[in-house]
Order: C-alpha cells, then structure tokens, then sequence
C-alpha cells in the first residue's frame, strides 16, 4: 500500500543486507514516519512486546524473522538449544493473537529436519519469506470475497455510498498488504464503489484515528473518525450499512477475540439487525479453543495508555498529556470477545462462512480436531459456573510456576489439540483445591477464571463438584488423593515429558501400569502408593499407567514444581 505515494509493505528484508529486518515503527504514525532496524530475536521480541509492529498477521510474520535472526546470531555448538529458547521467548511477547504461536511453531517444525546451523539459517530465511507472501496473498483473497458484500450494498443503494464502520486498525499496518478488514474496503474502493468509512478512534491506544484514518488518507479512501461511543449512534439512525472488524484471535467455534470495545460495537449492530463481518485469515483462527470467553487469553496492558495521551502540543512538538485524575486507579484490558451469536459472518481466505464450527471446518476441514477420550474428564463433573476470586497468595505463585512449566513444555498441547498437564493448590486446612481446568494446556498465560475450585470429591461415585466458569481438570481426582493422604501437601503438579517418564518408571514410586488415569482406580492407587515412605520422601510418583504422566507434590508450588525441575 501508499505512504506518500511509494508503496511499502510493513514488514521486508533490508536490500542491502538480509541479516536486517526493516519494519514501520507504528507508535510514530501518524506524526512521523520513520523505519526501525531488528537486528536480533531481542530486538523482535521488543518490536512486538511495545507494539512497534501489532496486529496479529504483522506479529506472526515477525515472530517468523525473529526465529531466523536467532539463528543466524546463534553458534555452530548451541544452536539448537538457543532456538527452543527464542521461540519461547516470542511467544511470550504478546499472548492474545494466535498468529504468533502458530507461525512460529510452523518454523520449528519446518526446522526440525536441519542438521547443521547454515542449513537452518537457509530454511528459516526461506520460510519466513513464504509466511510474509502468504499473509499478503490471504489478505488480497480476503478482500476480493469481502468487496462481493459491499457491492451488492452498493447495488441496492444506487450509487449512494455504502457506510462501512470499523473499529481499531485491522488495515495493511496490521498485516503486510491490504489488511484484513479493510482488504474489502481498499478493493471496492479501487472498483470504484462509492464507500465511506466511519473510523472508531479505539480508546486508549487511538489505533482507528492514529493508523486507519491515516492510512485511509494515504490511498484516498473518504473516511470520518468518530468517537468509540458513537457508532450505536450512527446505526441507529442508518448511517451504517455493515460494519467489518479484524480478529486476533478467533475460536473453532466462532467466537471472536478482538481490540477491546469491539463487543459492544457487536451488539449495537445486532440491535440494528445491520450486518456484523469479521475478517481474518486462518492463521487467526485457534482450531483447539472452543469457548472464547474462558480460554482466550486477554493481555492487560500498563495503565498509563488509558491516563495519559500522546499528540502534536501546541507548540508543534509531539508531547503527552494526563488526561484523568493521578489519584484513581486504571484498569486496561487489551481485548474483548464477541460471542459467535452476534457474528453474522467470517471473511476469509476460503470465502465467507458462518461463525459456526460446522462452517469453519467446512472451510478448514483439514484442521479439525480428533477428539479421543484421552485428555477429556472420565467422571462426573458437577460445576457451579461462577466468576470466583482467588486469593492473591495462591494465585499468583500457582500462576508463576503454571506459566514455567508451560514455557518448558512440560505442561502444554499435544499436535492433535489435546492438553497435557496441570497444576494445583489447596485453600489451607480445607480439603478443597484451585486447579488449572480442563482444556487449558494449549493457552500460554492463564488468568483467575482458568482455574476452578474442587470443593468436593467422591471416588466412590466417580464424581467432583467445582465451582467457576470451565470444568476442573481430567486430573482432580488424583489431585484430591494426595491431598487427601498427605494434610502436609499444599501444591501438586502433573507434567507430561516422556523421556522423565521412562527414566525413572519403576525408579521412583510408580503407579500400576494397568490403572487408567482420571479413574476412582487411580485415585485409589494414588492413595496406596502415598502410604510408601520412600514417596514421603521423594515427593514424586509416577503414573505408570498414565502415559508421559510424573506427579509432584509439596507444602508449596513452587517445592513440588522445583521437584520436578530438578529431575531435569
């Protein structure tokens, strides 16, 4: 797309060196343009973590420079020890938009093959490349299905301009070319469809009026800012005639995670019966979550975006402003869900589907998922769906050591969208227990509403009761037998890693090879094998009938997940 009439992607190899990613520093738009130089992973991980580049396409691509940089910043002895430690490190820059989990994933399986540094450097810088070309060409196919929608408005309105709000920037800055939401914009407005474009500004961090409008600007495009607040406004009295939106991350379901305040712009259309898109390539679409309210990660960001602005003063200089009282308190989530139920439809590379999971895996058949009996609850589940407030003394230590072991890979996901590992905490002198829920393995950082509390557990009926938004974990009953057996034990900690499996099996205490996990039989044998001193001692067992599955448990977290650590 435009900046000044030169065309330029947001992300490109610098032409005179390729050991130079070259990216637009987005926080400078629309008062300055300049270009920023990523030199190393660090440097990537930076761009993303203080939104230098955003947008979930632009962060996955650059996730995918990142691991190449690595690289070839890495030595001929550590280099595949540094790339496991890079590509955890990008993942953990920004945790809401799938794309950069995905894609860099997809570099360490297109990687797994190389058996020399140079080799990898070669694939890397190839794939990196694919992925940016890709992106480009689902953001072009996006906008060719979405500009179909416009013009049939436009057909209906006989030549009166089709009114199209958005909201934050979904546009080529968020991606690499032609952006998502606005893909439909830039080619009806290149067929030369009448259109207007009504730009939220997107509070606290003015994306819509910062990047969209000025993007708009540079290829022409008739465009409005209005005030966040104000579309319901606008609908109402049939100013709007569709709106379309980007996704960060979007559940197999239909549920869409996106910029905050896009909920609210959802159901103001729904209440219109005006038609509500979201555009997005599949790389935006988690395939393994199913409810986006409880399982999407939403990243909450430092409260000085929301009190303090950014802006050209009047003395011309670009300053900040505090624009609320110093003594209260901020809150700022990053993110919002719109339930599926107020999607009208999905724009993607494939052609436009209903929010639905039948119709996104008509799209996507290939990604779906198998789901065997293995990873899902075996007893009766009895949850009491609440919000529930954890105390900060458990939480938070629990939360630490969740996210630790998740980086070693030691709690996570398994290809086949099946989640491995879990992590729990008694309430002290209570039989009663906060653990991780089930499905969660494949979300990078969990948050109060992921872990339910056990409140009670019966292996003789073969059922628990818990009270939050999502199930316990297949777990819980071999979690309740050591507290059960052991008052002392106040954490413990399921890992999943085959090669701890196999080398202390039958080392360390180990449970009968033929007891089935998440079964009243485990949680009986957990209890035998609990009354052995050598367990009291050692603090771990194995689960001999539970594939890849090694236990710990301790007075703390932190003393049960170090107990694993320290069999590394």
């Amino acid at each position: 797309m435009h900046v000044n009439g030169k065309n330029y992607h947001t992300i490109w190899v610098h032409p005179e060196n390729s050991r130079i990613i070259q990216v637009i520093d987005q926080r400078k738009l629309p008062f300055g343009f300049e270009i920023i130089d990523i030199k190393t992973p660090e440097e990537a991980f930076g761009a993303i973590r203080n939104m230098t580049v955003r947008g979930a396409p632009l962060i996955g691509v650059t996730g995918a420079y990142g691991i190449y940089l690595g690289l070839i910043n890495s030595d001929q002895v550590t280099w595949k020890d540094h790339l496991e430690e890079t590509a955890q490190q990008l993942k953990s820059s920004r945790p809401t938009a799938v794309n950069l989990a995905l894609l860099i994933d997809e570099m360490l399986s297109s990687l797994a093959g190389c058996s020399t540094l140079e080799m990898a450097c070669e694939l890397a810088f190839a794939e990196a490349n694919r992925m940016k070309q890709r992106e480009i060409a689902w953001s072009e196919e996006i906008g060719n299905f979405g500009c179909d929608l416009i013009e049939a408005i436009g057909i209906e309105k006989k030549g009166q301009p089709v009114n199209i709000l958005t909201h934050c920037n979904a546009g080529w800055l968020a991606c690499i070319e032609w952006g998502t939401a606005t893909a439909p914009i830039y080619k009806a407005f290149h067929k030369q469809i009448p259109i207007h474009v009504w730009v939220d500004e997107t509070r606290p961090r003015n994306q819509g009026a910062r990047l969209t409008a000025w993007e708009l600007s540079q290829e022409g495009v008739p465009h409005t800012v209005i005030p966040d607040n104000a579309g319901g406004h606008l609908m109402q009295h049939g100013m709007v005639d569709l709106c379309i939106v980007g996704s960060d991350r979007t559940t197999v379901t239909g549920d869409v995670a996106n910029k905050i305040g896009t909920y609210l712009k959802a159901l103001a259309a729904f209440d219109n019966h005006l038609p509500f898109y979201v555009a997005l390539p599949s790389s935006s679409i988690d395939f393994t979550m199913r409810d986006g309210v409880t399982e999407i990660p939403i990243e909450q960001r430092d409260g000085d975006e929301v009190s303090w602005m950014e802006g050209v003063l009047e003395n011309g200089l670009i300053g900040r402003v505090n624009i609320i009282n110093r003594q209260s308190s901020v809150v700022n989530y990053g993110f919002d869900v719109t339930p599926s139920r107020f999607v009208t439809a999905m724009i993607t590379e494939r052609g436009i589907c209903k929010a639905t999971e039948e119709d996104i895996l008509k799209l996507f058949p290939e990604k779906k998922i198998p789901r065997p009996e293995e990873g899902y609850v075996k007893f009766d589940c009895h949850l009491t769906k609440q919000a529930i407030s954890i105390p900060s003394f458990l939480f938070e230590p629990m939360n630490h050591w969740r996210n630790e072991l998740w980086l070693k890979q030691l709690i996570g996901c398994y290809p086949d969208g099946i989640g491995y590992g879990n992590i729990s905490v008694r309430l002290p002198e209570s039989d009663q227990f906060y653990i991780s829920g089930t499905a969660t393995g494949g979300i990078p950082e969990l948050g109060e509403m992921h872990y339910p509390l056990v409140e009670k557990c019966s292996p003789d009926q073969n059922t628990i009761w818990c009270r939050g938004l999502i199930r316990a974990s297949a777990e819980s009953m071999s979690h309740a037998a050591i507290y059960t057996a052991n008052p002392d034990a106040g954490a413990v900690v399921h890992i999943h890693n085959r090669h701890l499996w196999e080398k202390y099996k039958n080392v360390l205490p180990t449970t009968d090879q033929k007891v089935e996990y998440g079964t009243p039989e485990m949680a009986l044998e957990i209890g035998r094998i609990m009354t052995l001193p050598e367990t009291l001692e050692k603090k771990i067992i194995v689960m001999g009938g539970h594939e890849e599955g090694v236990i710990a448990f301790g007075k703390t977290v932190e003393d049960a997940a170090k107990a694993i650590l320290a069999l590394e």
